[in-house]
């Protein structure tokens, strides 16, 4: 099949992070009107009234007043109230009240959005002029809180898609009725069109799944902070997600078992009954998904666990102590929690009885891997029934085990599994798939699972966060595409759906990138054809976490040159990690980086002018981006959540600089340009050597600041000593190329000592110095630079790889 595009389109001095906990405060750059929400007390049932007043005090804008007495009442367009909001604005603030109501009569997931006035929000008197003070009401009729929250969350889109240019309002309308308040207070070029509004703002829709939920990952490296997980629940519930799950392997703690998740940040009892009660207020359902089989490395490394172990990651079955360890892990992960249901895992147990267990059990007694699982399988289940769990697991291994293959193929392009049987039936599989952008991928498998287990799976997306720095947005966008495609044909028979975020290889990346396929996600969950309204979900976006849907996607272009090009077909297809590989690639060497150039890539220039859009859209000035000339300027202040384009913004200007640094260096040295070769490495802070190490500085210093903001402090050392062994390989590598320059300049040739600077004899090259042990005494003159004279090879035929920070920060595999 030939490729096709996307349906999602991508475009081609701040504060160093945005509070998550809502002390925030913006100012519009150029003055436009706002809109500001009132919601009286007495018109929010009680079961939502928690879950409200914590968006209302923590939204990006403080553009939600929840009122503080039950005869507040409504109040007019003009607002005459007092609030306690932080925001400061140039333009006029005109007021909507927002009333909620439980509704019966919808459909199960139902949700309908009207309001008080026909046509318009501001209203006329009898003469024609503007009512200042009638009131404008939108009501939320709802059957689930999720659906209430959502509402809310379309409705906050709404205030944020309503300028247009003001010759338009005057052409419609004239200047006579139309109140100065409604345009913008400095360039009278844009106006608030109230008519717009009413027309933005009705809406009936109902949800196609009992359940949209997430998962994220936090065991690999990163244990959020609750104040963290809490952002993102307020976030998740005004795009109307309804479940959550925290992937913890060995990151939550077990009492009596100090070596389970020991130095790991797992999460307390309290924390996690903290992070349910706030889930519980946003009509958010949490299920621990923990680990039962497989994936236990973390644990398994200590001596405490070693009888526990059948290899390095899974655990021994049919081993009566690892039942016991297993109760307590199935107590200690699901005590903190409301729900009932519980998320065993057990994927990916490659290895499973081919250990210690086939050397206790499988010599006289052996089994099939496939009997092996689902035996260990019914065990488990059987302790989950005894604390009144209900179970799900992840499906792969009953394809792999029965294809006798561990790779993606076993799992999506093997046969139907023929000798699976004993699957409890009150066990539910989910079938996780990130890899496919065809429909007709998911379709199949779907049909797999419903022959195997007699109903229809559990589905799980991905949102490509793993192994990088920013989400790949645009491919999350196609695989997310397709798997709820295939999830909403009427035949399917799916009820539950979630998009799961992995932190593999480090938790490198910045957790709230994945926003955008949040979103994007929970509107095809919502939507009954197979796209959604791009432009009203751009509108909700800014409206719900105060940042520019275009402006995330485009930081994506750090990994994918062409990210509008996404191929749909059968075929399993990955997400490159381009930014990633080239930050953390040996420098000297640079040994992967001939595949840029074999590409016909230009790295240089590609960084460079994804560094300059992302500073625009960070920069406290106002600027036009290049796909919203139809739209007024903006700045940061418009956008506070912005702010997290920081670190793909210093990435890719430390990708400018060192993108094709070892070819320059290289063919500099070859051809003994001594000027060009200063260029690049001199000891000036002009030099592209000296600026390389500042920039990956400037990129440390910010990582570290965005990661203890986001996540507990574990973990970080990891990402320590990747950002430290690349400072000291540049330090090497400059401080050579420095000593080099001097020999050259001192009137040395390449490879030949000048007599005045070098021992010659029987001792040359051994470090003697009769000066005593001072350090600086045994700097040694260089006079030859060898790692730049050899040539390099192509090692891959393209340079959009998924590559991993061992394979790519020295030539020595390991």
């Amino acid at each position: 099949m030939s490729a096709a595009a996307t349906s999602v389109d991508v475009l081609s001095a701040t504060p160093a992070l945005p509070s998550l906990d809502g002390d925030v405060q913006t100012s519009h750059s150029v003055h436009i009107p706002t809109i500001s929400l009132h919601i009286p007390i007495e018109n929010v049932p009680t079961d939502l009234l928690a879950g409200l007043r914590e968006i209302a005090s923590n939204t990006p804008r403080q553009n939600i007043h929840i009122a503080q007495h039950r005869d507040q009442g409504f109040v007019p367009v003009s607002g005459k109230i007092e609030t306690s909001s932080r925001t400061t604005r140039g333009g006029a603030t005109w007021w909507w009240n927002v009333a909620f109501q439980h509704d019966s009569t919808l459909p199960s997931g139902g949700l309908k959005v009207n309001c008080s006035n026909d046509g318009t929000f501001l209203r006329s008197t009898s003469s024609g002029a503007p009512d200042l003070e009638s009131s404008f009401v939108v009501l939320i009729s709802y059957t689930r809180l999720s659906e209430a929250f959502r509402g809310l969350g379309h409705v906050l889109g709404v205030t944020r898609d309503l300028i247009v240019p003001a010759q338009h309002l005057l052409q419609r309308r004239g200047a006579g009725s139309i109140p100065t308040g409604l345009f913008d207070a400095t360039s009278q070029q844009w106006a608030l069109d109230p008519e717009l509004a009413v027309q933005k703002l009705s809406l009936q829709e109902s949800a196609t799944f009992e359940t949209v939920g997430t998962m994220i990952d936090c065991s690999r490296n990163g244990v959020l902070r609750v104040v963290s997980i809490k952002f993102m629940l307020r976030s998740l519930a005004l795009m109307g997600y309804n479940m959550l799950q925290l992937y913890t392997e060995d990151t939550y703690k077990i009492e009596g078992e100090p070596f389970f998740g020991y130095l790991r940040g797992g999460y307390t009892h309290e924390e996690l009954k903290e992070v349910d009660d706030y889930a519980f207020a946003l009509g958010i359902e949490v299920i621990p998904c923990i680990q039962t089989l497989g994936h236990l490395g973390q644990m398994l490394q200590w001596p405490k666990y070693l009888a526990l172990r059948d290899t390095t990651e899974v655990l021994l079955a049919e081993w009566p102590e690892t039942y016991v360890m297993l109760e307590k892990m199935l107590h200690a992960a699901t005590a903190p929690f409301r729900s009932k249901r519980v998320h065993l895992g057990m994927d990916e147990t490659h290895g499973l009885a081919h250990g210690r267990y086939h050397q206790i059990f499988g010599q006289h007694n052996y089994k099939e891997p496939t009997r092996v699982f689902v035996e260990h399988l019914q065990k488990v289940n059987a302790l989950a029934l005894g604390l009144g769990l209900k179970p799900m697991i992840w499906s792969d291994m009953l394809f792999c085990l029965s294809a006798r293959n561990n790779s993606l193929l076993g799992y999506y392009d093997s046969a139907q599994p023929t000798s699976v049987d004993g699957i409890p039936p009150n066990v539910d599989l989910v079938y996780w798939d990130y890899y496919h952008t065809s429909k007709k991928s998911y379709s199949d498998r779907i049909d797999s699972h419903k022959l195997l287990a007699r109903k229809s799976p559990w589905m799980a997306a991905g949102i490509w966060t793993w192994t990088r720095h920013w989400t790949a947005l645009p491919f999350s966008f196609a695989t997310c595409k397709a798997n709820l495609n295939a999830s909403k044909a009427p035949n399917s028979g799916v009820k539950h759906v979630m998009v799961t975020c992995w932190g593999d290889e480090g938790n490198e990346q910045d957790p709230l990138s994945a926003l955008p396929a949040w979103h994007y996600y929970a509107e095809h969950c919502y939507e009954k054809t197979e796209e959604v309204d791009l432009p009203r979900m751009r509108a909700r976006f800014d409206g719900i976490v105060g940042a520019s849907f275009n402006d995330y996607v485009m930081a994506s272009r750090l990994d994918d040159m062409n990210p509008e090009e996404q191929s749909i077909d059968d075929r399993i297809h990955f997400a490159p990690n381009t930014s990633k590989w080239l930050l953390w690639e040996e420098p000297a060497l640079g040994f992967i980086s001939p595949s840029v150039e074999a590409s016909g890539i230009d790295l240089e220039t590609h960084y460079t002018e994804l560094d300059a859009y992302l500073s625009a859209r960070l920069s406290t000035q106002a600027s036009t981006a290049p796909d919203e000339t139809s739209a007024p300027a903006r700045s940061i202040a418009d956008h506070p959540l912005n702010a997290r384009l920081r670190l793909p913004q210093l990435l890719a200007s430390a990708l400018s600089l060192k993108a094709a640094l070892r070819l320059r260096l290289h063919k500099a040295y070859v051809a003994r340009d001594w000027k060009e070769l200063y260029a690049l490495a001199g000891p000036e802070p002009v030099s592209r050597m000296s600026r390389l190490r500042a920039a990956v500085q400037r990129l440390h210093k910010y990582h570290c600041t965005m990661w203890h903001s986001t996540y507990k402090p574990f973990g970080w050392e990891t990402l320590d000593l990747r950002y430290g062994g690349l400072v000291a390989r540049l330090e090497t590598m400059h401080s050579r190329l420095v000593a080099f320059l001097s020999h050259i300049q001192a009137g040395g040739e390449p490879g030949k000592a000048l007599s005045q600077s070098q021992p010659t004899g029987p001792n040359a090259g051994v470090l003697l110095n009769a000066q005593g042990g001072q350090d600086a005494s045994y700097d040694a003159p260089v006079d030859s630079l060898p790692e730049l004279q050899v040539p390099l090879h192509v090692v891959y035929a393209s340079a959009l790889q998924l590559l991993d920070y061992h394979r790519v920060s020295r030539p020595t595999y390991c």
